[in-house]
């Protein structure tokens, strides 16, 4: 058996609000003046549902109670045309704007949060991040990159443990200090140190164990 159907009722027409168009000549905070053919209303506020903001030279749909004695304020409901096609601002509450300009998106807000349930990917060919402090918290953490290129003011590393395998090292640097509380042991094929001025080592015991040849060569040598 077909379902029957009702009718919804329809929202009576208030037959004072009227619609017109116009033409964005300037602004002033949140009015916005008007250029129409018909001379009506010359200022406007923008409505909460025309999120694009109006600039100069753009065609509006004006709503405006033609009441007489009426003080309710003309409303632009919507951008019929805009002068600049490739700009605009998206406004919504609370003061955040998405604005675009030939291509380019800038969001603009007091805070900004991403948040996805499963993952979140951005590319591109070139990314860009700046700001005066900066915090990354991670479980996990995997990197990948051809080249790295740092520069850093100061660098604090706090880890419980470091492992590192390259084929190459060469550090060079103008002091260096470290602070060793039990073993330092070094495992190489050959090892070579090569000071230009003086050599000190000490110890409370010291062994110098070689299978093979072992040579001191000096000016003076003293021993004991």
């Amino acid at each position: 058996m077909p379902t029957p159907l009702h009718a919804l009722p329809q929202a009576g027409a208030d037959p004072a609000i009227r619609l017109t168009y116009a033409t964005i000549s300037g602004r002033a905070d949140t009015w916005f003046f008007l250029r129409s053919a018909a001379g009506d209303a010359d200022r406007a506020l923008r409505a909460e549902s025309c999120l694009l903001e109006p600039q100069c030279g753009d065609m509006v749909l004006i709503s405006q109670d033609s009441t007489p004695g009426s003080k309710r304020p003309p409303y632009i409901l919507a951008i019929l045309s805009r002068t600049a096609p490739t700009q605009g601002t998206l406004t919504l509450p609370g003061g955040v704007r998405l604005e675009s300009n030939r291509g380019q998106l800038r969001t603009v807000a007091e805070h900004t949060i991403l948040e996805a349930r499963q993952h979140l990917t951005v590319s591109a060919p070139g990314l860009t991040l700046s700001g005066g402090q900066g915090d990354i918290r991670f479980e996990r953490l995997q990197a990948e990159a051809g080249t790295v290129e740092a520069r850093l003011g100061t660098l604090q590393l706090l880890a419980q443990q470091v492992q590192s395998s390259v084929g190459r090292l060469v550090q060079k640097a103008r002091d260096c200090c470290r602070w060793i509380e039990n073993l330092d042991e070094t495992r190489a094929g050959r090892v070579r140190l090569q000071v230009q001025e003086r050599f000190d080592l000490r110890a409370r015991h010291a062994a110098v164990l070689a299978q093979g040849q072992v040579k001191i060569d000096g000016d003076k040598i003293d021993l004991g």
